[in-house]
């Protein structure tokens, strides 16, 4: 085996000279439809500098209305409750079309539960017992991992034991990548014709236009498998799903990049869980996981496994209303990490709950987020207390409340930036307790105000709005927008922003808030212009400077270790 290491997955820096840096954002839009995301490619991500969309399986699944339903594949015909192949391919070319590349989250690990006699799924293809129909016949349980050799039995196989998410039984013991993770059947990924199976799935998701892939349960196939089945493409990012511990070398070499969640956390410990006193410590965050690099990691905040049945302020979801708003606007602001995924998904009243929609039969058809052809989705409002006061049921797009477009443009801008001063209550004796903020080299600056959740009362209370006039950014003179309370960059016109900061002529802010539980950021490429020239909006174009298209994205170029199979 001959590896190339020329390229790294999605580098962090690109441009004609490999030196401008690339700050990569994502979005997970869980559970969409194919055509409610090909409009949000569209209309919301690719004029806001979002890189990828993340969607859910796209292969055919067991029937039922839970969220879960779509990680128990039946086969590899791409229908799913989601949308058909046609969809699917038409979602990818429009997405594609406005420079929003497509993750998708596939499963090489397992197929769906056993069942005793074939049973249909979701597009009426007959699964059974270990077993898969395909277009050249059943296949299994042979390509499965089994007890053949230890008693006879194809039919059974090792757990992967919970909660400890050990392998007793396994041969040779404590080797998880052999048994069946929460009872699903495991393919024998060491065996060629498995190993051209999923080669087969993954090749056909290249050639529609996916260039990105999430693998889900990554830990449960081994390293050389995984690396023989995804590195016969160019992918330009594989990350894989991660819930700690170091990796070894050679699974990050051999493999991709990591979910890292840690660093996620980090940030609702320091805004949501600790003592206020300590908040400028605890937002001085460099990485998630001890041992995976910020280069090696894709950061999201909150994500599908990650619910809660009540508000939690140790967990981030939307539930937490403002101080969850808080947090995911601190991700984008921060300069330290890489690569960030948001995520756009909808309420649950239990933890198995799928999208909102119509369920008979196991056939559950999710509502639409466009409604109606409507031109803007139907999407909660951006909250303004915590936790969440609200008894809105539907869709909740946490990506689009208010700023997160805006802080978009602001991290394009600024990732990557030294530190270069902070205001805190210990650094600075104007500033009050609760209250921070940081320059981020000499062009970009943030301050923010803790907030107060209602359901855990705490003793600093409610801080109020921080007034910054005298604070000195070092930003040269004009008014600026807050990018955190700019909803769309799709035919702003630059001259108005629905909070705005003025710089005087000292450096110094002269009108500028903070409102409480709230974050405002400003840059110098924010500057308001003063022109009364009318101004027309042209949404089909997108302003390549403004998104910084050119080291956002880079559609075309393979950034992935090739595996030569010799």
């Amino acid at each position: 085996d001959v590896f190339s290491e020329l390229c790294e997955y999605d580098e962090t820096t690109a441009g004609r000279r490999g030196t401008e840096k690339r700050s990569p954002v994502y979005v997970q839009l869980w559970e969409w439809n194919f055509d409610d995301i090909a409009k949000e490619c569209v209309n919301y991500l690719g004029p806001n500098g979002i890189d990828a969309v993340q969607v859910s399986p796209v292969t055919e699944h067991i029937l039922g209305s839970e969220w879960y339903t779509k990680y128990q594949p039946i086969g590899f015909g791409l229908h799913s409750r989601s949308g058909s192949e046609a969809q699917f391919a038409q979602m990818i070319a429009k997405c594609r079309g406005a420079g929003v590349q497509v993750i998708v989250d596939v499963i090489l690990n397992h197929i769906a539960a056993p069942c005793q006699a074939a049973i249909e799924g979701w597009a009426g293809s007959a699964y059974g017992n270990r077993r898969i129909n395909s277009q050249d016949g059943w296949k299994g349980p042979e390509l499965f991992h089994n007890r053949q050799e230890i008693d006879g039995n194809r039919l059974g196989n090792c757990p992967v034991e919970e909660p400890s998410f050990t392998c007793p039984q396994s041969e040779p013991p404590g080797d998880c990548t052999r048994c069946d993770f929460k009872g699903l059947p495991d393919w024998n990924t060491g065996l060629q014709p498995t190993r051209d199976i999923l080669t087969k799935h993954l090749t056909e998701l290249h050639d529609l236009g996916v260039t990105m892939l999430r693998l889900d349960a990554a830990s449960y196939v081994s390293v050389e498998d995984l690396a023989v089945i995804i590195n016969q493409l160019p992918w330009d990012l594989v990350y894989q799903e991660w819930w700690g511990g170091v990796p070894l070398e050679e699974r990050t070499v051999a493999v991709g990049h990591y979910r890292d969640q840690k660093y996620g956390l980090k940030i609702t410990n320091a805004l949501g869980v600790g003592d206020v006193k300590y908040m400028p410590e605890l937002l001085n965050i460099s990485h998630g996981i001890d041992g995976i690099s910020p280069e090696r990691a894709v950061y999201p905040l909150t994500f599908h496994d990650q619910r809660t049945l009540q508000a939690d302020r140790f967990i981030p979801t939307f539930k937490n209303g403002l101080e969850f708003h808080q947090q995911q606007k601190f991700l984008l602001a921060w300069p330290s990490a890489v690569a960030v995924r948001l995520f756009g998904g909808f309420t649950f009243t239990n933890m198995d709950a799928g999208p909102p929609g119509n369920c008979g039969n196991g056939q559950c058809q999710p509502f639409p987020v466009y409604m109606f052809n409507d031109a803007e989705p139907r999407c909660m409002p951006t909250p303004t207390e915590s936790p969440l006061a609200t008894s809105y049921e539907g869709w909740v797009c946490e990506h689009r409340w208010e700023g997160i477009a805006g802080l978009v443009a602001f991290r394009k801008a600024c990732r990557g930036q030294p530190i270069t001063q902070t205001w805190s209550e210990s650094t600075v004796p104007s500033v009050g307790l609760g209250h921070f903020a940081f320059r981020a080299g000499g062009d970009c600056f943030a301050a923010l105000v803790r907030g107060d959740n209602t359901r855990w009362p705490n003793y600093w209370g409610d801080l109020g709005p921080w007034r910054l006039a005298g604070l000195a950014p070092g930003l040269p003179p004009g008014r600026y927008c807050d990018m955190a309370s700019l909803t769309t960059l799709r035919c702003w016109d630059r001259r108005s922003c629905p909070r705005e900061v003025v710089i005087g002529s000292d450096g110094s802010v002269v009108t500028g808030t903070v409102p409480n539980g709230d974050l405002m950021a400003i840059y110098a490429g924010g500057r308001l212009d003063d022109t009364t020239e009318p101004f027309v909006c042209n949404p089909e174009d997108v302003d390549e400077n403004e998104l910084s298209k050119a080291t956002a994205h880079m559609i075309g170029q393979a950034a992935v270790f090739l595996l030569l199979v010799s």
